[in-house]
């Protein structure tokens, strides 16, 4: 980890050099007899152990727009790759919200078929109804938490839908390039 930081901190160290030097042309790396790392402009001592000269040539105005052209489109490139990623994870979201929803909703309507049924059974006298009231009422309450995780599932699947709608239009629009007030040919004439 130590050598990790020592190499880091001797890179930082040569490109802070490297620039420095443009005016000078080269850049001279080289090791002193303890082993010690130097990067100068000054060319090193007859005993240095290893000798290395960068040339440097500054770079064209032309190379420098090519390299901030290049920077932007993979800044551009990563944006849209965190953006469709975004969508993805939201599409997922919202399937995994529906499919909460269907099962909910199916095993609410299967809660309610069920009692219904065994109300039927039990409907038939008044007595049977009065000796099984506390079995019903529990029934009923079943049935209806059931619908109402079904409702909430629904709702958060309506809401997973819309927060994926709202993402949507939001990169649409961030990604809506600005456009120029170029007067038109017809307008210029009437300009001057």
């Amino acid at each position: 980890m130590e050598n990790k930081r020592i190499f880091v901190a001797l890179a930082m160290v040569f490109l802070f050099i490297l620039t420095l030097s443009a005016e000078a042309g080269k850049v001279y790396t080289w090791t002193d007899e303890h082993g010690n790392l130097h990067i100068t402009n000054t060319p090193p001592p007859e005993q240095a152990k290893i000798k290395d000269v960068l040339p440097y040539r500054q770079k064209t105005s032309d190379e420098k727009q090519s390299d901030k052209q290049l920077q932007k489109k993979e800044k551009l490139e990563d944006l849209k790759a965190a953006q469709e990623q975004q969508i993805e994870e939201a599409k997922r979201k919202l399937r995994q919200a529906d499919e909460r929803a269907k099962a909910a909703v199916a095993k609410a309507e299967q809660i309610t078929r069920d009692n219904q049924a065994y109300y039927e059974r039990l409907g038939s006298t008044r007595e049977k109804r009065k000796q099984f009231r506390k079995k019903m009422q529990r029934l009923k309450g079943e049935a209806e938490l059931a619908q109402e995780v079904a409702n909430n599932a629904i709702e958060d699947a309506r809401r997973a839908a819309e927060a994926l709608q709202e993402l949507e239009e939001e990169i649409a629009k961030a990604n809506q390039q600005p456009q120029k007030n170029t007067p038109q040919p017809s307008q210029a004439k009437n300009q001057e």
